[in-house]
């Protein structure tokens, strides 16, 4: 857990190994809804609540999602790569193909969508079902592994920090560091390596 702007945020990342283990037992469990939750999660960046109200016309076969933040009332533009097309596609498909007005993560009784809560709750039985080494698993997890994840990409550059910071729009970098968890150990580490 991190103080980031006087919030206590709860949830760490998953690494890229855990991450598509967990894509992978959802996938083979037929628990594609939940699968196209994490992915979208992860490949889009986005906080929960904008994750929620994303409708499936504006994903499906979509090379570009702009996306009015709720949190922050600005627009983001996410391109999607080939890859991340053709999987929402066939996701779309094993999902029965449902009409492409309609919220993706949506209650079916109530046509509302899902609540973060209820999907924080599906994510700590994912956690113990898949056996994930996650300590906190939440909605952000997934915002915090993309950001670690390209941290790691780069080669855990400036570079990266700078781009994860426009992405994110935090206030400084010291602030991204702290939220993809570069940790103290991370930092005295670079310091061991110096050899004369």
């Amino acid at each position: 857990m991190s103080n980031i702007k006087g919030k206590l945020t709860t949830s760490d990342y998953l690494t890229f190994e855990e991450f598509n283990r967990l894509c992978k037992g959802l996938h083979e469990d037929k628990a594609y809804r939940w699968e196209l939750y994490s992915r979208l999660s992860f490949c889009t960046a986005l906080r929960a609540s904008d994750v929620l109200s994303l409708r499936w016309s504006e994903v499906l076969d979509q090379k570009l999602l702009i996306k009015v933040e709720h949190k922050t009332g600005k627009s983001r533009q996410i391109e999607f790569s080939e890859s991340v097309i053709d999987k929402i596609k066939l996701l779309y498909e094993l999902l029965g193909s449902p009409d492409t007005n309609l919220l993706i993560f949506a209650n079916a009784h109530t046509g509302e969508h899902y609540t973060i809560q209820y999907i924080n709750r599906k994510l700590k039985r994912f956690q113990w079902q898949y056996r994930l080494s996650i300590k906190a698993f939440s909605t952000h997890t997934f915002r915090k592994t993309f950001g670690r994840y390209v941290y790691e990409l780069m080669g855990r550059s400036g570079e990266s920090l700078i781009l994860l910071n426009s992405i994110f729009r935090h206030t400084s970098i010291d602030i991204t560091k702290v939220y993809i968890g570069i940790t103290k150990d991370e930092i005295g580490g670079v310091f061991k390596q110096i050899k004369f």
